[in-house]
């Protein structure tokens, strides 16, 4: 199955580096404002807002399940500041933790 990264910003090495190794990667913004699943988030700057918003989408203890054992098929968003970290970080990052 694919995995979705959503990134901050225009990284346009990063974004082409991410697609080559098989990710979809969409914008930060776009993902938040339309509430779709990622697996990564991945920012440059803390915004406390969009994060614990955004994040609160896929917690696995959200109350909109009927019972724990569909708990299990719901992963919580890997959250990733890549400030100051290289391309090839990130991306060792999210092949170990993905």
């Amino acid at each position: 199955m694919d995995k979705t990264i959503a990134l901050q910003g225009n990284n346009q090495k990063l974004t082409h580096l991410l697609q080559q190794q098989g990710y979809t990667v969409i914008d930060m913004y776009q993902a938040h404002l339309q509430r779709e699943f990622v697996d990564a988030y991945l920012y440059t700057t803390y915004h406390p807002a969009a994060l614990t918003t955004y994040h609160s989408v896929a917690e696995s203890g959200d109350s909109m399940l009927d019972s724990e054992e569909e708990l299990a098929s719901y992963t919580s968003t890997l959250m990733l500041n890549i400030t100051n970290l290289t391309p090839k970080q990130i991306l060792l990052t999210l092949e170990r933790q993905l």
